[in-house]
C-alpha cells in the first residue's frame, strides 16, 4: 500500500496538493504535515510494509527539506520511501543537491501539476500502486 505524505508549512500548499492528488487518485487521503519533525516521529512508527510518497517542501523553519532528508537516512523504512522535491525555489544548486539524496525521485518547482501526477504513476518505483484498467 502507498501513503502520501505532504510535507510543507504553508497551509495553501498542502490543501491544494492534497485536492489535486486526490483528483488525480495518487491517493484518496494523503496525510499533511506542517512540521517536518512531525513527519519525522510519524515515519519513525512506521510500518515496514507500506511504501511512502514524501512530497517534501525544502525551505521550512525549525527542520528544512534538506535537515529532514539527513533524517530518513536513520529511519528503519528508509528503504520504503520515496520523495518528491516540491519547491519554490529555482536555485539550480538545489536540483543538483537532490540528486545526491537516494530516496529523492524527482524535483518539481511548485505549484504540482496533474501533469506531474501522470509522471509520479508511471515512475518504475511507484508504478505497481497504480495498476492499469485493461
Amino acid at each position: 500500500m502507498l501513503k502520501v505524505l505532504i510535507i510543507d508549512d504553508d497551509d495553501i500548499v498542502t490543501l491544494v496538493q492534497g485536492k489535486l492528488l486526490q483528483n488525480c487518485s495518487v491517493t484518496k487521503e494523503p496525510l499533511k504535515f506542517k512540521r517536518a519533525s512531525e513527519a519525522v516521529e510519524y515515519l519513525n512508527s512506521a510500518s515496514g510494509e507500506h511504501h511512502y510518497l514524501l512530497l517534501l517542501d525544502i525551505n521550512m523553519p525549525m527542520m528544512n527539506g534538506w535537515q529532514f532528508l539527513e533524517e530518513i537516512e536513520k529511519m528503519s523504512v528508509k528503504n520504503n520511501i520515496s520523495v518528491f522535491m516540491v519547491t519554490s525555489s529555482i536555485d539550480y544548486n538545489d536540483k543538483e543537491k537532490a540528486k545526491k539524496y537516494p530516496r529523492v525521485i524527482n524535483f518539481i518547482e511548485k505549484p504540482i501539476t496533474a501533469k506531474n501526477c501522470t509522471q509520479l504513476k508511471e515512475l518504475p518505483i511507484l508504478k505497481p500502486y497504480f495498476p492499469h484498467p485493461n
